[in-house]
């Protein structure tokens, strides 16, 4: 999958997680499962494309459940919703369990 269309995919599924959350609350089944999709993309995104994308500590973490990191690219991206700069957060717990530390130290460190 090209790196546009994962972008689009993880924005589309953050969008129906924000729907679920509302609708059904944040601990239905539809939603927990829409935030672990979006972050399983999210991953997709770093290990199949490392140099354009990395990892951010979340500037807005304060305003949330819990502390989030910010998947954000090197270079903007035009998508269908305008220009991003991000393929937005994913909560930190998840982004553990989902890399290595080896693999957070990577995508963290990056020279931008």
């Amino acid at each position: 999958m090209k790196f546009e269309q994962i972008i689009e995919r993880i924005i589309a599924i953050n969008h129906a997680w924000k729907l679920a959350r509302d609708d059904f609350g944040k601990n239905s089944p539809i939603t927990i499962s829409l935030r672990e999709q979006k972050s399983s993309w999210q991953a997709n995104l770093l290990r199949l494309y490392p140099e354009a994308s990395f990892l951010a500590l979340a500037t807005d973490s304060n305003m949330h459940d819990e502390a989030l990191y910010s998947v954000r690219l090197i270079k903007p991206v035009k998508t269908s919703i305008g220009l991003k700069s991000d393929a937005e957060h994913i909560p930190k717990r998840l982004a553990e369990s989902l890399f290595t530390n080896q693999e957070l130290n990577k995508y963290f460190n990056k020279e931008v």
